[in-house]
């Protein structure tokens, strides 16, 4: 197992790991290495920028659950936007740069869409800067750049508690 960071120590009674992704600008042999080498993913997020290196991640995992919206860079068809239930908690996945991220250090556009959302977790990325934080009940993960800074974004859920860390690739 992959040593990243404290959350994926324990293996007993995780209800979910999920597997963040965003600004992989075609770098997917990172990606792959990262989940081959992860014990127990149930999903796989990615924020865009390059929406198709999710398509290709999800051929060649069929059996785990890719959802991906498209970035900045992205010119297809993936929504902007997803919003979905998992483990108790509702999840915002964005790219962020229709919410100002890269210029809005306390990302207050980006956290009042989730809060409008009423939801518990919003995944972004843009900034190629891994960022996690909670404040009050929403969580926000930004995973980094998988090519540029090699880090990638773990969301667990377990007994209905979210957890959240950026972690080395």
């Amino acid at each position: 197992m992959l040593e990243y960071h404290k959350l994926c120590e324990k293996e007993g009674d995780l209800s979910l790991r999920i597997l963040v992704f965003s600004d992989s600008h075609h770098d997917v042999k990172s990606c792959i290495n990262v989940i081959k080498n992860i014990i127990g993913v149930d999903m796989i997020l990615h924020a865009g920028d390059f929406a198709d290196d999710a398509e290709k991640i999800k051929e060649k995992f069929p059996d785990i659950t890719v959802n991906y919206v498209a970035g900045n860079c992205d010119f297809g068809t993936a929504p902007k936007e997803l919003v979905f239930h998992l483990g108790g908690k509702k999840i915002f996945l964005t790219h962020g740069h229709l919410y100002n991220v890269k210029n809005d250090y306390g990302f207050s556009a980006l956290t009042s869409r989730a809060e409008e959302l009423c939801c518990d977790c919003a995944v972004f990325g843009h900034t190629h800067r891994g960022f996690c934080d909670t404040n009050g009940h929403l969580t926000l993960l930004n995973p980094g750049s998988i090519r540029d800074g090699k880090t990638f974004g773990v969301i667990e859920i377990e007994n209905g508690k979210l957890r959240a860390a950026v972690c080395d690739a």
